[in-house]
């Protein structure tokens, strides 16, 4: 008997995250946030990974940024890559500024 199967996708549950993150590399394709337009709508900003990478794979960053404007409009989109260390001191201050915040939240 084959074992059944939850429909269910990790965007689904609420696991009491201050911050919810959708990381998209670059090597993904533009196409992810219609194709999981659910985790862009429950998230509080896309992180494009993998910058460095962007040209080799022929990732077309408008299309890429106007499909998640299109899942969820105004959705902060931040560019990061790893290996140049680019995008990583704003991807930082954004954690920091989002932990400070929600300190002084639970302390109200």
């Amino acid at each position: 008997m084959a074992a059944a199967r939850s429909s269910a996708r990790p965007s689904s549950y609420d696991i009491g995250e201050d911050v919810r993150a959708v990381l998209l590399s670059v090597t993904e394709g533009e196409d992810k946030p219609l194709r999981y337009p659910t985790i862009y709508n429950t998230a509080d900003i896309a992180v494009l990974t993998r910058m460095n990478l962007a040209d080799a794979v022929e990732f077309d960053l408008a299309a890429a940024e106007a499909n998640v404007e299109r899942v969820r409009p105004g959705m902060p989109v931040m560019r990061v890559s790893m290996k140049k260390g680019s995008g990583m001191n704003e991807w930082l201050r954004f954690l920091a500024a989002a932990r400070t915040s929600n300190r002084q939240y639970a302390r109200a």
